[in-house]
């Protein structure tokens, strides 16, 4: 899943585990690091004059120079590059944290207020890193400042202004006070460091736990609100397409039912005065063809499972069952097991919408079996619904398949052996009557496809 999180009104940075990090993603980090590089050069020209003898001025230029460089250097990876591997800007964070407790040990004391700059990677590493890393990066932080307040000084003084206070207590016979005084200030605030370690990583968890909590909430919403918006697209179309498809059924009616009436005559003249059977063969395919053509304009013009003129209509399940059967062959229909859990429960529905969407959830559940497979409808009802449960031991379907089985028009059927309506509308057709459909698959262990329909809407 693509991980997103809004740091202005403008920029959004992207953070793909799969695809790996973002350019945003990584140029925001590039920025921060401008700044944090200043804030040390800063650091270090205002500690200047409080530096204790034997600080390493070259070491603190390297460790400067060496962020300056690399910023400059990983510039050049933005250009040839849409997206970076996810461990680039990790790696980076890691460094800088191991580059400012070096260079903390030069500068600063564990009492300097800029100790806490620790904590800004703490929360980069939250907002801007993926779970393991950012816990990772958390870690080392915390491992890193511990070090540092373990091991640094706990006070900084300038051993020239000791010695100068120190040569005005030898005037007054009193040489050992600054010394004593520097070593109870040392011991004090290095019992100090303890708590402070505590402290700061206490508040270290308090951060990037909730953080990242936050940061999948704001994923998960903005996937939430991506996906509605895809899905109110998509039904926009829909309806335009619904629209235009039940005006031209409308149109291809009239000519079908021509072609019908006169197929219907040329059948019964041939009959009537011995024509060649090649001649009435081809006369029945025509008229096989119209009610094909016939079949596929109702589901065309259906809307909200709902054929235009359909009436609902009181109807027990046997004969719902019965009729959505008939049509099949002796075969298939010894092939189905139909289970009457309602017993002679009476239902009001579009009769004809709901016989063939049961007929289309068989017929598929035939189609992805081998032949003779056993198939399962089942029909029961608990206290608010009532479930139609086709259930087959075929191929079955993968997660994609799955996901797109009741878009209009998609289908896995060959050309000319189904439209890739049925799901749709019998998804439309459950919508209407407060139900649900629902799909389980397993590749190479079948299927099963449920309806349910609320019964305050549908029981007689």
């Amino acid at each position: 899943m693509e991980q997103q999180l809004s740091l202005s009104d403008q920029k959004v940075i992207s953070l793909s585990p799969t695809q790996g990090a973002s350019i945003n993603n990584f140029i925001w980090l590039l920025r921060l690091r401008w700044a944090i590089i200043a804030s040390q050069a800063f650091l270090v020209l205002t500690s200047a004059s409080d530096l204790q003898e034997g600080t390493s001025t070259w070491v603190i230029s390297l460790l400067i120079s060496i962020g300056l460089i690399s910023n400059i250097l990983l510039y050049g990876l933005l250009s040839p590059r849409k997206n970076l591997p996810n461990w680039v800007p990790p790696s980076v964070m890691f460094l800088d944290v191991a580059l400012m407790t070096i260079l903390y040990f030069q500068i600063i004391s564990t009492l300097n207020p800029a100790s806490i700059l620790f904590m800004i990677y703490i929360v980069l590493g939250a907002l801007l890193l993926e779970k393991k890393y950012s816990y990772g990066l958390t870690a080392f932080t915390i491992v890193c400042y511990g070090i540092f307040f373990y091991f640094g000084d706990p006070m900084l003084i300038n051993e020239q202004i000791l010695n100068q206070y120190n040569n005005l207590t030898t005037i007054n016979n009193s040489a050992d006070i600054l010394p004593l005084l520097k070593g109870h200030l040392e011991e004090h605030s290095r019992s100090s460091n303890y708590f402070m370690l505590l402290v700061f990583f206490l508040i270290s968890v308090l951060i990037v736990y909730p953080v990242a909590k936050m940061k999948e909430e704001m994923q998960a919403q903005q996937g939430a609100m991506k996906e509605l918006e895809e899905t109110r697209t998509r039904n926009d179309k829909l309806a335009a397409l619904a629209t235009f498809a039940a005006g031209a059924a409308h149109e291809f009616s009239t000519p079908l039912s021509t072609i019908a009436m006169a197929s219907g005559e040329m059948m019964y003249y041939f009959k009537k005065h011995g024509g060649a059977q090649e001649l009435i063969d081809d006369t029945r395919l025509i008229r096989e063809q119209v009610s094909r053509c016939k079949e596929v304009l109702f589901q065309m013009s259906a809307k909200g499972g709902k054929h235009l003129g359909e009436e609902s209509e009181k109807f027990s399940i046997k004969d719902l069952v019965n009729e959505a059967m008939a049509l099949f062959n002796f075969e298939n229909i010894q092939q189905i097991n139909f289970v009457n859990q309602v017993d002679s429960l009476q239902i009001v529905m579009p009769v004809r919408t709901l016989t063939r969407t049961i007929r289309g959830l068989l017929k598929n559940a035939l189609d992805a079996s081998e032949p003779g497979s056993p198939i399962q409808l089942t029909c029961r009802k608990d206290k608010k619904f009532l479930y139609f449960e086709v259930q087959d031991r075929g191929k079955g379907m993968n997660g994609d398949f799955l996901k797109r089985a009741t878009e209009p028009f998609f289908t896995s059927k060959e050309p000319g052996k189904g439209m890739g309506l049925g799901l749709y509308l019998a998804n439309i057709l459950v919508d209407r009557f407060d139900g649900d459909l629902k799909l389980e698959s397993t590749p190479g262990l079948g299927t099963t496809a449920t309806l349910s329909f609320s019964l305050e809407r549908i029981e007689a």
